[in-house]
């Protein structure tokens, strides 16, 4: 096949890949750019340029499912090891008699909202930390505030004459 031959194919693979989006077409497409880019510097037989197209685009495919495609990017099936302690923003609030939900700013087990239940209520707009898993459920305990400025546990400052020398 003469060099064009290859860019058609190349492209008419991409533009398919365009239509069905599986993202796997794309790179028999982007071999058969390569065998036809490659073919404009030397001119090996049918059989040789099929099988240099074929393994550029195994090659291509086989470089993208391991570096680039990333299944877990949504942690989707993580452990709740990994979720445990996470902090959270309640937007439906807590009862003792029914579940609220709570919003994360990033997704924790493929979602960033989840419906939670406590043992205490816990009014919406408060932060809560995650303590449990259970199913589809999240178990959380409010966040105590940080004490403010100027709050009875802060450090006390020494007066007195305690190191002044008094000499006389």
């Amino acid at each position: 096949m003469a060099w064009w031959h290859w860019m058609v194919i190349g492209m008419v693979l991409v533009a398919a890949e365009m239509l069905v989006s599986t993202f796997f077409l794309i790179w028999f497409g982007m071999g058969a750019l390569l065998v036809g880019v490659l073919m404009l510097f030397a001119t090996p037989g049918p059989a040789a340029q099929l099988v240099l197209w074929a393994i550029l685009s195994v090659a291509m495919t086989a470089v993208w499912v391991k570096y680039f495609k990333n299944p877990d990017r949504n942690r989707s099936g993580q452990a709740k090891e990994g979720v445990l302690g996470t902090v959270g923003l309640v937007t439906r609030a807590v009862t003792e008699t029914g579940a609220g939900e709570m919003m994360f700013q990033r997704p924790i087990l493929g979602a960033d909202r989840w419906p939670v239940v406590a043992d205490a209520p816990i009014a919406a707009g408060e932060r809560a930390r995650v303590v449990d898993v259970l199913g589809q459920t999240l178990k959380v305990e409010a966040v105590s505030p940080a004490p403010e400025a100027g709050a009875a546990d802060a450090v006390p400052v020494q007066t007195g004459d305690r190191n002044r020398n008094t000499g006389g």
